[in-house]
């Protein structure tokens, strides 16, 4: 089954905000888990690395929905609304288990989620409208 071109596009689209906030976040996160390793210990350390990790995930979801939303030009998506209503929960459940099973502190965690953010954000910054773009 092959894509149409607004699928595809689309497809692409995702695809490329997925590598590019995994990228950010990779980046931005393993330097300040070594940092975090240095100073307080490998349990603050994984507590980063499990909270960039989550954020990611979370940010990953709704950079995906945003797209979806952005680029719909039909009303196909019956999922989408339930999928956007499990998100929160969801991960409201994995910071709960990330906090009560994982013996980082957290402020690890609380770090890694806003690494997460600076990933997204250093994403949105950098990537340019597709109307904008001239190679298009």
């Amino acid at each position: 089954m092959t894509p149409s071109g607004d699928d595809l596009s689309h497809h692409d689209a995702t695809r490329l905000w997925t590598w590019r906030i995994t990228l950010w976040t990779l980046t931005l996160a393993v330097p300040a888990a070594s940092l975090a390793a240095a100073l307080h210990g490998s349990a603050q350390a994984l507590s980063v690395l499990l909270g960039a990790a989550l954020g990611a995930l979370n940010f990953l979801a709704l950079a995906r929905a945003a797209l979806r939303a952005v680029q719909q030009t039909g009303s196909s998506g019956r999922a989408a609304p339930l999928l956007a209503t499990l998100r929160w929960p969801a991960t409201a459940l994995a910071t709960a288990a990330i906090l009560w099973y994982m013996p980082g502190r957290p402020e690890g965690l609380v770090a890694g989620v806003l690494i997460a953010l600076l990933g997204l954000t250093a994403t949105a910054l950098q990537l340019k409208p597709t109307d904008d773009d001239p190679e298009s």
